[in-house]
């Protein structure tokens, strides 16, 4: 959520904006309104403190509660929707949030802070559901929006430049992010100085660009310098902590990645982000996988998923698979065959729930499914799985450009040489597929 729209709320609910804005209404009313700016209150400081699930409700009643009283074109309660969408966000519920944040975008009252921070979510919205493509034309209409309520010398144009950066990394465009992200960096170090906390954001937010483009070597110097600056405790330090050791880890070094990601562990077990915690403990079990310790590895994937299922919360169902099809891989290698397959499989169904066919993250899962029943002397099984798979995959890549197209190239190769594999197995003289 963009501070200036968040804090924008914040003062908005305080000082019951709707109420002034309004004619004195009938007694029956006016106590209504009462009570709707007290729940407004509660509500804005569960989701300030990232408890969406009981935010929600709250905040869907003050919305439509303050709607019956007239007031639903008013600065506080487009607020209160940008709100109310965060957590739907964050629930997964992406559907409903897209409509309250297209209506907010096409509505001529709409304030441009509003309308800017709108785009904004719908950005994330459609970037948490797949829909990349959109994303990155959201989060250009959120860029436009910021330079022109803000300027370009602002923390909340720098916020959307940063999104938008993020945005284009989704479809391939990794020169143009690294652009867009280096932009912000610049930015805020105008802003913030070069070791302030949003600079180092920013800074740790190009090295996860640069490691989900594969540049492991180029992001692992920005993160040491952020751990250099950053205030222990601090968002920027706790962040930069974990994706260290996951950078290492990934470049090989297990047991070097080992202590940075059990620092990230401890600190996040005392926090109350359940999630993030379980997201150390995965990339920690990939680590222990790395150097052999299966039974090590297998036991923090179980801390892990038992955090993201007790209490269960929609929002982090992709996370929750991702993490069953590593402890799948775990298993697998430990020999429990029987118990691998049920975490591939559940992987599997979580995404096909949560994300449209032909998303990157559904694929890989479809493909870790598939080479384990190649694994298993099951290639029929395998090609069942991967015939739709395939198709899914080349619709969703058909129209991205050049770029996005050689990005994509070493998965989709990936996904033929599984596809290879299952196909040779059921056919008596290995024919290649044509």
């Amino acid at each position: 959520m963009p501070r200036a729209a968040a804090l924008l709320a914040a003062a908005l609910i305080l000082a019951a904006a709707p109420v002034g804005a309004q004619p004195r209404p009938v007694v029956d009313a006016e106590a209504r309104a009462a009570r709707l700016q007290g729940l407004a209150e509660r509500a804005y400081a569960l989701n300030m403190a990232d408890d969406h699930a009981a935010a929600e409700p709250a905040l869907r009643e003050v919305v439509q509660g303050w709607r019956a009283l007239g007031w639903g074109e008013t600065q506080a309660t487009q607020a209160t929707v940008l709100l109310w969408a965060w957590s739907l966000i964050e629930l997964g519920r992406f559907d409903e949030a897209e409509s309250e944040l297209v209506d907010i975008v096409d509505s001529s009252s709409t304030g441009d802070t509003e309308r800017a921070s709108a785009w904004g979510l719908l950005a994330k919205t459609w970037s948490r559901s797949g829909r990349f493509i959109d994303a990155e034309q959201a989060a250009a209409q959120a860029l436009h929006h910021a330079r022109e309520t803000f300027g370009d010398a602002h923390a909340e144009t720098a916020t959307a430049w940063h999104n938008l950066g993020t945005a284009r990394g989704e479809v391939g465009r990794n020169s143009d992010a690294a652009a867009a992200l280096r932009h912000a960096v610049a930015l805020r170090e105008q802003l913030f100085g070069p070791t302030g906390e949003p600079t180092l954001i920013s800074i740790y937010n190009l090295a996860a660009h640069l490691h989900a483009r594969g540049d492991m070597g180029q992001a692992e110097p920005l993160l040491r310098q952020v751990l250099a600056h950053a205030e222990p405790g601090s968002e920027s330090h706790i962040y930069a902590l974990h994706h260290l050791g996951f950078t290492l880890a990934r470049m090989g070094r297990h047991a070097e990645a080992e202590p940075w990601l059990r620092q990230a562990v401890d600190v996040r077990a005392a926090l109350p982000d359940r999630h993030m915690h379980a997201v150390s403990l995965a990339a920690l079990a990939d680590a222990m996988n790395g150097q052999g310790r299966h039974e090590d590895a297998d036991a923090a994937y179980d801390r892990a998923i038992d955090l993201l299922r007790e209490p269960y919360q929609p929002g982090f169902a992709m996370t929750l698979s991702g993490i069953l099809l590593g402890r799948a891989e775990t298993r697998q290698a430990m020999g429990r065959t029987a118990a691998a397959e049920n975490d591939y499989r559940q992987a599997v169904d979580i995404a096909r729930a949560n994300v449209a066919p032909g998303h990157p993250r559904l694929t890989l899962r479809q493909l870790g499914l598939a080479a384990f029943l190649n694994d298993q002397r099951r290639p029929g099984e395998a090609l069942a799985l991967l015939r739709p798979a395939r198709d899914a995959l080349l619709a969703r890549t058909r129209n991205l450009g050049a770029e996005a197209r050689t990005e994509v190239e070493p998965f989709r190769s990936l996904f033929r040489e599984t596809v290879q594999a299952a196909w040779a197995a059921t056919q008596p003289d290995g024919a290649a597929i044509r």
